[in-house]
């Protein structure tokens, strides 16, 4: 994926991260708001060395002793024993496992303090738990050989703390939108990553290997034709042969969707309103979809014309758009593959091409039938219609096999159902 899908990919599904994001503030907030609050307080206890004999004063040689083995202090006030002796003092009914979880020590650097850590639910027992614990441990390990003769103070005592430690509501909500913005640009771009439609018109010529030559709109039943549109997407026709003359050009799409009967008819009238006598020929004597667009499905067509020999004259009939004629159809037919296998369509097809400046072929879609294939090894050039919404890629490649299988490699691409508000190259689906 390059860095512009991943651009487009937010871009067209933002609403996705924004969704997430605040179903996750939400939810780290009811967490925040009914989670148990903890509470914590400290308090420091302090080693303080016996008097030396000699001098009077504090012997500093077992002063010093203490910073060093200050750790294995701290260590030892974490112990079942002095839980014990903190659960006769304070008269609390709670096993002394779970009294040892709530306390944690840590030596201070340099020094012959500890800090004792306690935690719980309430904040007046915390408090006592806390002293409580730390007039244990100063009367416990007063009398261990551990001190060296020497005693544990408490420096500081602890006092009911007015708001609890945990939880933090703003963390809480920093962390659920952190976490909704991650798991909502993932999902979009998951999303972007494994969907099987074509993302721009830069991968669709790159793995198509054939040049998009025009990108029409999704359109609501209130808009009309875009004849600029279709005027460039005729232009694109005519450069793409390479100052070749084109007079006949085969409009399928690549799977079925009616959208290609449209587009022929549309490319039909813009040509004839440029100036050009243009003849519409609705090929699908399947369907006859086109013919029945323009009101013409009951008339006799191109089916008689191949079938019974009759006269191609005989059939074309003007529209109501000037410079535009229709040749429909016909009548349904069994096998019309068998029909347009025939060197008859060959001679039609070379006919109209003479008394026409433009024949716009209406073909089957591509995965439909041969028709398709039939119809396009005999224009001089060829639309394949790809429907962004609902072709996938594989499925393209798969309807331009069946044309590769005979050598036919199509004019160009037209993108169908692309969202009006494109920047470069990119496309955007509805």
């Amino acid at each position: 994926m390059k860095p512009q899908d991943i651009t487009t990919a937010i871009k067209k599904r933002w609403w996705i991260v924004v969704a997430l994001t605040l179903v996750a503030a939400l939810a780290a907030t009811l967490a925040a708001h009914f989670k148990q609050p903890v509470y914590k307080v400290e308090v420091m206890v302090a080693a303080v060395a016996p008097v030396n004999a000699s001098t009077g004063a504090v012997d500093a040689t077992v002063q010093l002793a203490y910073q060093m083995q200050m750790a294995s202090i701290a260590d030892a006030a974490e112990s079942l024993d002095i839980a014990n002796g903190v659960k006769k003092r304070i008269k609390i009914d709670v096993p002394a496992e779970d009294l040892v979880a709530k306390v944690s020590t840590t030596a201070v650097a340099n020094s012959a303090e500890f800090k004792l850590t306690v935690s719980d639910e309430s904040p007046t027992r915390v408090a006592e738990l806390a002293n409580a614990w730390a007039d244990e441990t100063a009367y416990q390990l007063s009398k261990n050989k551990i001190l060296l003769g020497g005693s544990l103070t408490v420096a500081t005592r602890a006092i009911p703390p007015s708001k609890p430690t945990q939880p933090k509501p703003m963390v809480y909500l920093g962390l659920g939108v952190f976490l909704g913005l991650l798991f909502g640009f993932t999902i979009v771009l998951g999303w972007e990553y494994f969907d099987p439609h074509f993302r721009s018109e830069d991968e669709t010529e790159e793995m198509l290997g054939i040049p998009v030559l025009g990108v029409l709109p999704k359109k609501s039943p209130a808009d009309v034709v875009n004849k600029e549109l279709y005027s460039g997407l005729r232009a694109g026709i005519m450069f793409s042969r390479d100052g070749q003359e084109t007079s006949s050009v085969a409009v399928a799409a690549a799977m079925p969707g009616g959208e290609e009967q449209n587009i022929a008819i549309n490319l039909a009238k813009s040509i004839a309103g440029a100036g050009g006598k243009t003849l519409l020929a609705d090929c699908d004597m399947r369907s006859r979809s086109a013919s029945e667009l323009m009101g013409a499905g009951k008339l006799a067509g191109l089916a008689e014309v191949l079938e019974k020999g009759e006269q191609i004259k005989d059939k074309v009939a003007p529209t109501s758009v000037p410079n535009l004629y229709l040749l429909p159809a016909g009548k349904p037919s069994a096998s019309p593959s068998d029909l347009l296998s025939l060197p008859r369509f060959t001679e039609v097809l070379k006919a109209l091409e003479r008394s026409f400046k433009w024949v716009v072929l209406s073909v089957p879609p591509l995965t439909s039938a041969v028709d398709a294939a039939l119809v396009v090894s005999k224009a001089q050039s060829s639309l394949v219609v790809i429907d962004t919404e609902t072709c996938t890629r594989n499925a393209v490649l798969d309807a331009l096999q069946n044309l590769r299988r005979l050598e036919l490699e199509p004019t160009g691409v037209v993108l169908t159902n692309v969202k009006r508000k494109r920047r470069g190259r990119k496309l955007e689906n509805v």
